[in-house]
């Protein structure tokens, strides 16, 4: 009997637990107690509503609630035990010199996001790793009808994100980024962000314009006039086997990794593609596994983006002025990501080197602004029809899906964090994700950066966001993007 009363006893309060919740997320929570609201918090850290009261009381919620306390000091953010860490200890990671590391399941403290953000930064000044593109005579400038909206502000004011652009039918209407008391840096619309693997996707858009003005024949042409890649897997191959992911090249690379398994070297660890290619442990003889199927490779896009240096030929830096400064048309300078040829960082190649020995990569490192104004020539293309909107059309046509496990925007099924992007994606278009969850019947094209860089588009609907952050799944992907493309605003 009293093993039955305690049964009865211990789900009414679970279910009480679950009644308070849901009203606390849906009324005024001023009359909850402290610890109430930090038991709540700690349930859903990334509740929006929970968080807002947390910095509105000044708490510090300790982990299993031992301790809840009044902070002098501003909220900052909860780490892997759920305590608020305010301290400026830089926290380096040895194996990861300029970015934060991969599926870090905890938020590192704003002074370490800011270390990281300038030793990332610094490296664009480099001759020998970057190739510098001046801003357009006259640059885009863009309609703004700006909206302010709290759910954006508290993520700015606690989360990863950096910069945040919401554009829709011809005019900015979200605008933020991250308070300059917070990590004592301005971020504002001269900073500069990597855009990692978005990158891949605007390499793919150049094969688009190398096509349109006939450096290229089709994506289905196939790459046996490169000398460089004669005696790899790539040779003879289809583009569009590489722009997705089918190229078979998981026996040189792993899925997602970003180094040659055999020799464990980094893909971008300073040599140009020529050093791959001259050791039979990485890509020299190599042969594609048969009958490959989708499988995420770092490496593809650096082989697409020397290809087009390589058809281009001698018209290589006109054709990508042209592409950024009279098609884009950038407000500030745009850095092509480059391998080193040699050691010393002021050597300055030309751009024939570069091209003989494949020292192209697919990164760049751009403004915020810079950012939309290429995802709008992407949507302008794809609305007028245009040859390069064509191209994009096919891409999209001829996707492939990516062969995994498919996460819901409010799954619980994660280790840690929040869903992304990477996460919602069904398939995957010649290296744009697509078939996002719960956007069924719209045509989405996503750009996904390392560290959590996004740039999604409704193709049809001309809404376009645009995320740079420190750290992916620290902050709230679904709220911050796909709300906006579903409804057109953040609810």
């Amino acid at each position: 009997m009293n093993k039955t009363i305690y049964r009865i006893y211990t789900l009414l309060c679970f279910i009480l637990a679950g009644v308070m919740a849901a009203e606390a997320s849906a009324q005024d929570m001023s009359g909850w107690s402290d610890k109430t609201v930090c038991r709540l918090l700690l349930s859903k850290p990334d509740e929006p509503t929970y968080l807002e009261e947390v910095i509105s009381r000044s708490l510090r919620c300790g982990s299993a609630q031992k301790n809840v306390s009044k902070s002098v000091l501003p909220f900052k953010y909860i780490n892997a035990n759920g305590d608020i860490d305010k301290s400026n200890k830089i926290q380096e990671f040895k194996n990861s010199p300029y970015e934060l590391p991969d599926n870090l399941n905890y938020q590192p403290n704003d002074a370490t996001i800011a270390h990281y953000y300038v030793k990332n930064d610094s490296q664009r000044r480099y001759a020998n790793k970057f190739y510098k593109i001046q801003p357009a005579s006259t640059s885009y400038a863009f309609n703004r009808n700006i909206e302010r909206n709290k759910d954006i502000e508290l993520e700015m004011n606690t989360k990863t994100i950096l910069s945040y652009l919401y554009f829709e039918n011809g005019e900015i209407v979200y605008d933020e980024v991250a308070p300059s008391e917070r990590f004592n840096i301005v971020f504002d619309d001269k900073s500069y962000f990597s855009s990692h693997s978005m990158g891949k996707s605007i390499t793919s858009y150049l094969i688009g314009h190398a096509i349109c003005e006939g450096y290229i024949e089709s994506i289905d042409a196939p790459i046996n006039d490169w000398p460089l890649m004669s005696n790899t897997l790539y040779f003879g191959q289809p583009i569009i086997n590489l722009l997705n992911m089918k190229a078979g090249d998981s026996s040189v690379l792993d899925d997602m990794t970003i180094r040659f398994t055999k020799t464990g070297r980094h893909i971008h660890d300073s040599d140009p593609l020529k050093r791959a290619t001259q050791d039979i442990n990485e890509l020299k003889n190599s042969k594609p596994i048969k009958n490959a199927k989708f499988k995420y490779s770092n490496l593809t896009a650096d082989i697409l983006f020397n290809y087009i240096m390589h058809r281009v030929g001698s018209d290589f830096e006109p054709f990508i002025q042209n592409f950024y400064q009279a098609k884009v048309r950038i407000q500030n300078p745009v850095y092509l990501a480059t391998n080193r040829i040699g050691r010393e960082n002021s050597y300055n190649p030309s751009m024939q080197e570069r091209i003989d020995q494949g020292a192209g990569r697919y990164g760049i490192s751009a403004t915020r602004y810079d950012y939309l104004r290429i995802a709008k020539l992407m949507v302008d293309d794809w609305q007028g029809d245009t040859c390069e909107g064509r191209y994009l059309k096919e891409i999209y046509n001829r996707r492939v899906p990516t062969n995994r496990r498919i996460s819901s925007w409010d799954s619980a099924d994660l280790k840690w964090g929040n869903p992304t992007f990477g996460h919602t994606a069904k398939s995957y278009a010649g290296q744009f994700w697509t078939d996002v969850y719960g956007l069924n019947g719209q045509k989405i094209m996503v750009m996904l950066g390392y560290n959590g860089q996004v740039i999604a588009m409704d193709m049809d609907n001309s809404r376009i966001i645009v995320i740079s952050a420190a750290k992916d799944r620290h902050y709230n992907s679904a709220k911050l993007g796909y709300i906006p493309l579903k409804y057109g605003r953040i609810k």
